[in-house]
């Protein structure tokens, strides 16, 4: 199981990032309203995927492999653009 602490931030947005523990990624945001999934990986860079469902991010967050679940679930199933 994955571990990660609760509500690391909530920004204007609306999106709930956690902080998890990764060798890859450094926190998950996730905007149920808008079905936004925001990764940050630990280089820096965020990406934001569009139309996850609550499961997928549950799903993920409580992944024992956090990067895996990412690559073969979420990357090429749901659109994503780079934002930083």
């Amino acid at each position: 199981m994955c571990l990660f602490n609760k509500n690391l931030d909530k920004g204007e947005n609306g999106m709930t990032k956690v902080k998890v523990h990764s060798n890859v990624i450094e926190s998950i945001g996730y905007d149920p309203t808008n079905q936004i999934l925001e990764i940050t990986f630990i280089s820096g860079e965020t990406y934001q995927h569009r139309g996850v469902p609550q499961s997928i991010y549950n799903n993920l967050i409580h992944s024992s492999d956090i990067g895996y679940y990412l690559h073969y679930h979420v990357r090429n199933t749901y659109p994503y653009k780079r934002i930083h």
